[in-house]
């Protein structure tokens, strides 16, 4: 009986710490105007930084918690222009746009090298998922957050071929992804 009087305090407790944490959450309202995401690709004509006109994330943030405790982020690739309609309209066909017109990350969680913050999650192109770690920089005072980073990944490990055009131009397989993402805790969830 003292038995399971303990076990119901302790699961009590329990409930009361995963309501405190919940109620903490907030959502990032992110504006679109102190934000972006690009790819720099390099090749051996013509390297070029793509820019994403639009793209959706959806970020949890507690402001007694230095890092954000939930993050996704999804685009469509339509939406990532290289400033060449032409190159853009390669990039769809290269990408088998028709099947595999999106991309996401998700966050999976931290850890630490050092005095770096590490961003693990699962990001999915063209229809593969596979599991990054980008060091990131995360800001906050009152309701504003920023959040900072960058990794750079090999496309090839989507299942896509590399990029060789008339014996001479290659795109480099490996890309680099920045991001700054900054917004304001908009409610508790």
């Amino acid at each position: 009986m003292e038995e399971m009087k303990y076990l119901n305090v302790a699961l009590l407790a329990v409930g009361f710490v995963a309501r405190a944490i919940t109620a903490s959450a907030a959502s990032l309202e992110i504006d679109p105007q102190q934000s972006k995401i690009e790819v720099a690709v390099s090749s051996t004509i013509d390297s070029f930084v793509a820019h994403l006109d639009k793209y959706e994330a959806t970020v949890d943030c507690d402001s007694s918690v230095p890092l954000p405790a939930k993050a996704d982020v999804n685009f469509n690739f339509a939406d990532l222009k290289t400033g060449n309609t032409d190159r853009d309209a390669a990039m769809l066909k290269w990408l088998e746009y028709d099947a595999n017109p999106t991309a996401t990350f998700h966050l999976t969680g931290w850890s630490q090298a050092g005095t770096t913050n590490i961003a693990s999650g699962q990001l999915t192109i063209h229809g593969v998922s596979t599991a990054v770690h980008m060091p990131a920089v995360v800001t906050h005072t009152g309701t504003t957050w920023n959040i900072s980073g960058q990794t750079t990944f090999d496309y090839r490990d989507f299942k896509l071929s590399k990029i060789r055009k008339a014996l001479f131009l290659t795109v480099d397989p490996h890309l680099t992804v920045k991001f700054h993402l900054s917004g304001k805790i908009t409610a508790a969830q």
